[in-house]
């Protein structure tokens, strides 16, 4: 129920008017997560929603009920069927709700609290079942706990009726959201569950931190703070990192995106919860953050790019000594392929393949990389050894020291370009001049030159790469 504590504030007035329904377990494919809740006054009126319209009357009809007997139940409910006729479902999910009055809780007053621990019925109600004892397991244990506090430390009556399970309760107030942790006695061989308690926590926001300023980062930052995240943006140019081109982001920082990661690093502000994006277009700056949050556990990192820069980052950072499975984790270029192209569209596609990332990443698969398509070993840079594996050097990122804006190299790159762009005139003069005379040689000889239009055997027309001119828009991201 804390999910929305502060609105339930009025609630808290009249607590014998009020009873809450919380969910506390889902599987399968389900509206809403574990911890959502609603509350349901005497006279039909309801704030919050557990499920989106598929089980709301149910839920209300079971509220209702439970103040007017002051029992506390569990209920479940699963698949309808397709005449609608049983209440369930419709997505084909599983949901547990449990159904209290508010006066039962009102007394540990979570209004103010950072978490809250309560007792839960270890069975579901069944038809008939408020006429059954509390040894069926269906109703609340008479002593009952329901506990709010803050900090890490368990209150003395928690840590007494949590026993050895008080170190799950305090990695599950860690974790933040909504657990539930089953109490088994050791003293018997079967250990039976004695005792399940529902854990509900109040984690503070996940982090986004984005270096590179930037429209993408505006739209960014202020696409992520509309969905919860604290959104942290630097960058080391003082015309672009500024509060008036990012009103979305908690904070704007003036400074090196490598100093800045580092600290956070140092001072423990990043976790396993957090996202690192970097929008730079710069190897100065992408390449030691990139390498950095690779080597920790976080939640997601990505970079913009484009495929050549993407290959190109990959090797650098392969040659820093980092591994196939680092370099698997790393996404770019950043976002889902929605085809965006404006930055607010580019904000979604980032947020999309975030929440993708972390949905995964809870489902327990362990992929959560490879399931939105990691390009690094898709192209097979995760197999091919670097030329300083080949050479025995020691494992180095490229130099990334200089100013943001380095005149001499911005005047030796024109030069640079002229040779490169001559010497490609001259090979794709060469290659004319031997084309058109393998062509005399065809038209002379036709049974001596190979039949190009033709499928070699055993290989389809689909199996022989044809190469395209890239796009405009996809060199401006070169």
């Amino acid at each position: 129920m804390l999910d929305r504590i502060p609105e339930y504030a009025e609630c808290f007035v009249a607590p014998d008017r009020w009873a809450i329904a919380t969910i506390v377990e889902v599987s399968g494919s389900v509206p809403r997560p574990a911890g959502t809740s609603m509350a349901v006054r005497d006279d039909g009126r309801t704030i919050g929603s557990v499920s989106g319209g598929c089980v709301e009357g149910a839920v209300v009809d079971a509220a209702l009920a439970c103040l007017d007997s002051g029992a506390t139940e569990l209920h479940s409910f699963g698949y309808a069927d397709d005449d609608g006729i049983s209440i369930g479902l419709m997505c084909g999910g599983d949901v547990r709700v449990l159904v209290q009055p508010l006066r039962a809780i009102s007394t540990a007053e979570p209004l103010t609290r950072a978490h809250l621990v309560r007792d839960l019925p270890l069975h579901d109600t069944t038809a008939g079942s408020l006429l059954t004892a509390e040894g069926l397991g269906i109703a609340l244990r008479a002593d009952a706990l329901c506990a709010a506090f803050d900090g890490d430390e368990l209150p003395d009556e928690l840590a007494r009726a949590a026993g050895h399970a008080g170190d799950r309760i305090r990695a599950a107030l860690r974790a933040g959201g909504t657990h539930v942790i089953d109490v088994t006695d050791r003293a018997t061989p079967e250990c039976p569950v004695v005792r399940r308690l529902l854990v509900e926590s109040t984690a503070t926001p996940a982090r986004l931190l984005i270096y590179g300023a930037n429209d993408f980062s505006a739209a960014l930052a202020q696409a992520a703070a509309a969905l919860g995240r604290h959104v942290t943006v630097c960058d080391a140019r003082p015309v672009f990192a500024t509060r008036a081109r990012h009103p979305g982001a908690h904070e704007v920082v003036l400074m090196r995106p490598a100093e800045h990661f580092a600290q956070e690093l140092a001072a423990g502000r990043v976790d396993a919860r957090t996202a690192v994006v970097m929008l730079t277009h710069d190897p100065r700056f992408d390449l030691p953050v990139l390498d950095a949050a690779l080597r920790h556990e976080v939640a997601y990192v990505g970079a913009m790019g484009s495929r050549v820069t993407h290959d190109k980052r990959v090797q650098e950072l392969r040659a820093g000594g980092l591994t196939a499975a680092h370099l698997g984790r790393l996404h770019s270029p950043i976002g889902l392929d929605l085809g965006a192209r404006t930055p607010a569209e580019v904000a979604v596609s980032i947020l999309a393949e975030l929440i993708l990332v972390e949905s995964t990443a809870r489902a327990g698969s362990g992929s959560a990389s490879a399931s939105v398509g990691s390009l690094a070993l898709r192209a097979g840079s995760g197999s091919v050894p670097d030329a300083a594996e080949r050479s025995g050097l020691p494992a180095r990122l490229r130099d990334t020291d200089g100013d943001v804006h380095d005149d001499a190299r911005r005047r030796a790159e024109p030069l640079r370009v002229s040779r490169d762009m001559a010497t490609a005139r001259g090979a794709a003069a060469g290659g004319a001049a031997a084309a058109g005379g393998a062509a005399t040689a065809s038209a002379v000889s036709p049974a001596a030159a190979p039949d190009h239009g033709s499928t070699p055997p055993g290989r389809s027309c689909a199996a022989t790469p044809r190469r395209t001119a890239a796009p405009k828009e996809a060199l401006a991201w070169m």
